[in-house]
């Protein structure tokens, strides 16, 4: 009996392990959709900046590097910025939206995040 129950219990395990598993398999597939989905909508917006305004490929790609670099990292990834807070005059990090000393909203230089 002892043996039964245990066999029951690693069972169970094995089941919520199996559960677990198809849930992060779940996850990913919706991630990488939303990933193809904002892929497309810059491709389309650069497109359209491309062939509308006169922007070169050149062009955006010193933008990124631009962009890449305010963290003080070339990385490839958006970092925190290191700014002056507007109204205590501190040290912030964009990492969060308000100044962690006086409370003030942060301003942030990047819209997307």
């Amino acid at each position: 009996m002892r043996q039964n129950s245990e066999i029951r219990k690693a069972q169970n395990t094995a089941d919520y392990a199996a559960s677990k598993i198809d849930n992060i398999s779940v996850s990913r597939d919706n991630t990488k959709q939303e990933l193809e989905e904002l892929t497309l909508a810059c491709q389309a917006m650069w497109e359209l900046l491309r062939d509308h305004i006169g922007f070169t490929d050149d062009h955006l790609k010193a933008k990124i590097h631009e962009i890449d670099a305010r963290d003080g990292t070339i990385d490839g990834k958006i970092g925190a910025e290191l700014i002056d807070c507007l109204h205590c005059g501190q040290k912030a990090s964009t990492t969060k939206p308000r100044c962690v000393y006086c409370g003030h909203l942060l301003p942030s230089s990047h819209i997307m995040k």
